[in-house]
C-alpha cells in the first residue's frame, strides 16, 4: 500500500457500521479529480462489498484492498476515479 502523502484523498470510516461509511465516502469523495486516487481506511466488515458496489457503478476503479491485522480490523481501499 502506498503512503498516505500518495493520496489525493484521505477518507477514514473507523468505528462506523453499515451503511455509514459509504455515506460517508460518497459524500467526500465527490472532490476527488480523474486519475486520482482516494484511500479509504474502515473496520466495518461489509465495507468491501459496499465500495465494490459504488465503485462498478460510479466510474471509480477498486485499485486494492489490504487488510491489516496489527490495527484489528483495519482495512483499507484504495479508490481511483477514471472518468
Amino acid at each position: 500500500m502506498k503512503s498516505q502523502k500518495k493520496y489525493s484523498l484521505v477518507i477514514n470510516t473507523t468505528g462506523l457500521r453499515c451503511p455509514l461509511p459509504l455515506l460517508k465516502v460518497q459524500k467526500n469523495i465527490y472532490s476527488l479529480k480523474k486519475n486520482r486516487e482516494a484511500l479509504i481506511i474502515t473496520d466495518d466488515p461489509m465495507a468491501e462489498i459496499d465500495l465494490k458496489h459504488f465503485c462498478s457503478n460510479n466510474n471509480y476503479l477498486l485499485k486494492e484492498i489490504k487488510k491489516n491485522n496489527r490495527d484489528g480490523d483495519a482495512q483499507f481501499f484504495s479508490i481511483k476515479k477514471y472518468q
